[in-house]
């Protein structure tokens, strides 16, 4: 009997930013200890995280890490906020993800995209959370 696809696939790979994103500036090294503790609490191998460029709106390492993930199960990030404000370069995101079979997490929202109803979930959320910030008196201290 032989393997199906993705059998030895293994973990998840991480990726994290050393730039702000959303209302959030989260140290690396935080990051990445997050992206741990979320591995080890669903019972996946944590593969080391990649680091994007600190450049406004590069998302080159992400592009370049999503092209193969014949080795992992998936990606897992912080937080949904860092992927691209553009909608259709998420899109292109979930749908190279998705296209391998591989699933994508976010530890803040502790929320896994593995297919075209989580994409939507997670367009409505960042679409609430692009409007809320726009809001007047949103992020005032009172």
């Amino acid at each position: 009997m032989t393997a199906g696809p993705g059998a030895n696939r293994q973990g998840l790979r991480g990726y994290v930013t050393s730039r702000g994103f959303g209302k959030f500036f989260i140290p690396v090294p935080l990051q990445s200890l997050a992206l741990r503790d979320y591995c080890a609490r669903k019972s996946k191998l944590y593969v080391l995280p990649v680091n994007e460029n600190d450049f406004a709106h590069s998302y080159m390492v992400l592009e370049g890490l999503i092209k193969n993930l014949a080795a992992f199960e998936g990606v897992v990030m912080y937080s949904m906020q860092m992927l691209p404000k553009k909608s259709e370069r998420r899109h292109q995101i979930y749908e190279t993800i998705l296209a391998q079979s591989c699933t994508l997490h976010f530890v803040l929202e502790d929320t896994v995209v593995s297919g075209s109803a989580d994409v939507e979930r997670i367009e409505e959320l960042l679409q609430v959370m692009r409007l809320a910030e726009q809001a007047p008196g949103v992020g005032s201290v009172v």
